[in-house]
């Protein structure tokens, strides 16, 4: 056992004595292995900043599908909104035009009977519409 106890203190002198002699090549390799540790800590954390990032933008992108969908549903609705009532104007203007040509009509058999039977009566309702004096 005194032997024993004798080679574990030669061991710890000879590793001493080591350690002392190469302690700057120690320290190097100990310096290595924390840089490359710190390396591989910061590598993971660009990877996990990364993958954040990634899917942000994939939520960023589903938002901005779904705003697209209902701004599409909106201008559908309008666009259907707009045919009604362009088919409504079509509708009042095809009315619109028929009762004017039944005006237009009128007045054109009224004006040709008033030609024929009421010359007089034709240039009194020409002088009061456009401001001039007939002159024959």
């Amino acid at each position: 056992m005194v032997l024993r106890a004798y080679e574990v203190t030669m061991l710890k002198k000879q590793i001493l004595e080591f350690a002392l002699k190469y302690w700057k090549e120690i320290l190097v390799i100990l310096m290595a292995a924390v840089v490359i540790l710190k390396m591989n800590h910061d590598y993971y954390l660009m990877q996990t900043s990364y993958e954040t990032r990634i899917e942000s933008a994939q939520a960023q992108i589903e938002g901005l599908k779904e705003i697209h969908k209902k701004e599409l549903q909106e201008k559908q609705i309008l666009m259907e909104s707009f045919l009604q009532s362009m088919a409504a104007i079509e509708d009042e203007y095809s009315k619109a035009q028929i009762e004017l040509d039944e005006l237009q009509r009128k007045k054109k058999q009224d004006y040709t009977k008033k030609f024929r039977q009421d010359k007089k009566q034709l240039i009194k309702d020409i002088e009061t519409t456009f401001g001039i004096q007939y002159v024959p």
